[in-house]
Formats: C-alpha cells, sequence, structure tokens
C-alpha cells in the first residue's frame, strides 16, 4: 500500500509541471497553392532577423511552428512550382509582414494562421506578401 501510494504522488507532482510546459505559442501556416513552400520563420526586424526555423510544406498541406519566447517574427518565403522539365521550374520569393508572437504564462500564448496563396499566370504573384530577391531570402 505504501509503495502505491508513494507511486501516486511521484505522478502527480510530475504531472502538473509536464501541463505547464506543454503549452505553447503557434503558427500554423497553410500552403494553398500548387508550389513546394520553403518558410523561414526570422526572430527580430525585418533588419536584423536571426533564423527562429526553417520549413518546407508540400503543395496544399500545413505546418505548425512553436515558439517559446516573446517577439517580433516576420517570414521569407520560396514557393517553387515544380515542372516535369526543370527549365521551366519557376520560384517566387517573398517576405511577410512583422507580427508580434506573445509566449508566457502571465499574458498566454499565440495561436496564428497564416495562408500562402500564388495567383498564378505567367507572372505569378504571392497575395499579400512583399516580392524579394533570392539573395534577400538567403540572408539569414
Amino acid at each position: 500500500m505504501k509503495k502505491t501510494n508513494t507511486m501516486l504522488l511521484i505522478f502527480f507532482l510530475i504531472t502538473p509541471s509536464t501541463w505547464a510546459f506543454s503549452q505553447q505559442a503557434s503558427l500554423t501556416i497553410f500552403n494553398k497553392s500548387k508550389r513546394e513552400l520553403t518558410t523561414k520563420i526570422m526572430k527580430g526586424s525585418e533588419k536584423k532577423g536571426s533564423l527562429h526555423q526553417n520549413i518546407t510544406i508540400a503543395p496544399n498541406e500545413k505546418q505548425t511552428v512553436n515558439f517559446s519566447e516573446t517577439g517580433q517574427y516576420f517570414t521569407k518565403s520560396q514557393a517553387i512550382l515544380v515542372k516535369e522539365d526543370i527549365i521551366e521550374n519557376d520560384t517566387i520569393y517573398s517576405k511577410g509582414a512583422p507580427f508580434q508572437i506573445v509566449a508566457d504564462k502571465k499574458r498566454g500564448y499565440s495561436n496564428m494562421t497564416m495562408k500562402f496563396t500564388v495567383k498564378e499566370s505567367k507572372k505569378s504573384t504571392v497575395e499579400g506578401l512583399a516580392p524579394i530577391t533570392r539573395i534577400e531570402y538567403e540572408v539569414n
């Protein structure tokens, strides 16, 4: 009986601390295009951002990124339309507007979503994002 009580006590001591760490801020990105999307989530200002996480999302799929720190973030994306003939592959580079993530016990946890949509044409564009060059995209 004493062994059972000790085991229950250990369970109840460990469980609340596990629940406390399980809450995180998140950003879910929906790739609503026919392109393979590689997105860099950058922390900081647009001029002095550092890489938080790099993700790749297949066409018409989604992926979630978790955050443990409050701060300002933005995204830089590369969207590739893959064709059978590699010469016909088309790549678009873009940058999203800055957004604020809150991740603390007192103020709560942000849970955001973004949708990535491409208007396909002879000169394809990303809806709602600013175009950037490949060099700007590659800088971390």
